[in-house]
């Protein structure tokens, strides 16, 4: 049973490998030697566990006939393949696929996103921004915000990107921040085309995302779906309101964690500043933090600058009269809301690069704070040190005196210890010491003794130091 099992799951893996190798040719601009579809499938196969999972479960938003927003929810592959099938009115239509967290896959099928890819002719290109979810080990890890951008023909437009941003996890330990993202597609066909329409698909991290959660809320007159088809981007400006302002908050908390660092070391005494590994250690880790922002904030402003742009040549294009007061209202206000976002995200990149820099900054004072605190510690050391040497050279003077005094007297004792003590008595009649007449032998056997003695000891010091001149000399020259 099990067996059987198996080949049909291998017959039905086989089935859509063939049918995600035949979907690019199927699209309207494929072009074959823009493709390499076994660099394709080998993508697939090595992040289709890991990005995409094993059943579908997705929310759809679209514009009902009579003016109202219909929303359902799809849990299985045939309610989705039914829903694809049936015919599309003019009008907006959301897909919203969701992660458990940010380390779990997305929810949705391999052959989920075939259907929906097929359905909608959606391109290749969308897949960088599908394989960046799932467990960053092994997804894709390049970030996707300055999209792809395609023009079929002079009305239609399809935009991919993937949105990246910190938000506030609510942690009561660890780090309060994370780096997350939201997947976003967006095609666009106006009136030039057969006919408008207006498909989203957006990949989000979590079910409860801040997006997720103004889309459920939103009614048909707040996304302002009967605006969009001479206004098409306003759902950008939903995604990147969302999240825009986080970066505010986040650059806020860390750049008061540096400046409540700053103040330590700053306006103390050098001996009671915390200057050690552990603080250099955190300073590291704030800049390493800091380090992708500026990648992702550029990218996010690449990506603004490309959605105005794109948004005002399909007005143009869409105009084949003079817009009423009310459409250019709108326009205009489309347009300085997204100009409002650029500049906003530019004076955040400005202030990350700021913040760098000033970290950048205090890392290398405290570099030199250790340096000078690694000096006093060799001085005050080197003081013991000197300290330590003169008392040895002392005791070595010392030693030396005591030394030459015993050679002094170390023949005479040795030539009394040899005739005797016959050269010297007491008298007891007399009490007196006597010397003998022969004390003259006792003379002339020690003064030249003590004068060899004595000079063979000076002589063996000598060739001591004149042996370390040498070897110091050597040692210099690279001899020895």
């Amino acid at each position: 049973m099990s067996n059987n099992s198996s080949m049909c799951e291998k017959k039905s893996s086989s089935i859509v490998d063939e049918e995600w190798s035949l979907y690019a040719t199927s699209l309207v601009d494929f072009d074959p030697l823009a493709f390499n579809s076994k660099a394709y499938l080998e993508k697939l196969h090595r992040h289709q566990n890991i990005s995409l999972s094993e059943e579908t479960s997705l929310d759809v938003l679209e514009s009902g006939i009579g003016g109202d927003l219909v929303k359902r929810r799809i849990d299985r592959e045939d309610e989705l393949a039914e829903f694809l099938s049936s015919s599309f009115h003019q009008g907006v239509r959301v897909l919203s696929v969701y992660q458990q967290h940010s380390l779990k896959p997305l929810s949705i099928s391999n052959l989920g996103l075939l259907r929906i890819c097929n359905r909608f002719q959606i391109s290749p290109e969308f897949f960088d921004v599908v394989y960046g979810f799932g467990d960053k080990k092994f997804s894709l890890d390049e970030v996707h915000e300055s999209g792809s951008y395609n023009s079929f023909d002079d009305s239609k437009y399809e935009i991919s990107y993937q949105l990246q941003y910190m938000e506030n996890n609510r942690r009561l330990h660890g780090d309060p921040w994370s780096l997350r993202q939201t997947g976003v597609y967006h095609q666009y066909s106006g009136p030039g085309a057969d006919a408008t329409k207006n498909v989203w698909i957006l990949l989000h991290p979590m079910r409860d995302s801040v997006v997720s959660t103004r889309l459920d809320r939103t009614t048909f007159s707040d996304l302002g779906v009967e605006k969009m088809g001479f206004d098409p981007m306003r759902i950008h400006l939903l995604l990147f309101s969302s999240y825009v302002d986080n970066w505010r908050l986040y650059i806020h908390d860390m750049t008061r964690q540096f400046l409540t660092l700053e103040d330590k070391l700053m306006t103390s005494e050098l001996p009671e500043r915390e200057l050690n590994f552990e603080t250099l250690q955190t300073l590291s880790h704030m800049g390493g933090k800091l380090i992708p922002i500026p990648t992702i904030l550029q990218a996010s402003v690449r990506t603004i600058v490309s959605i105005r742009e794109t948004n005002e040549r399909l007005q143009k294009m869409g105009q084949e009269q003079t817009p009423s007061q009310d459409k250019l209202l709108i326009i205009n206000k489309t347009r300085k809301n997204l100009q409002l976002t650029e500049s906003r995200l530019q004076s955040y990149l400005a202030s990350v690069q700021v913040l760098r820099e000033r970290i950048e900054n205090l890392k290398r004072f405290l570099a030199d704070g250790l340096n000078l605190q690694n000096q006093d510690i060799a001085a005050e050391s080197n003081g013991h040190l000197l300290t330590l040497t003169k008392d040895t050279v002392d005791d070595s003077a010392t030693v030396r005196i005591v030394t030459f005094v015993t050679l002094i007297f170390l023949p005479a004792t040795f030539i009394s210890g040899l005739f005797g003590s016959n050269f010297f008595y007491f008298d007891p009649n007399s009490s007196n010491f006597e010397t003998s007449r022969q004390f003259w032998i006792w003379v002339i056997a020690v003064l030249p003794l003590t004068l060899i003695t004595v000079g063979y000891w000076k002589y063996t010091i000598y060739r001591q130091k004149r042996r370390k001149v040498e070897e110091g000399n050597k040692a210099m020259l690279g001899i020895a």
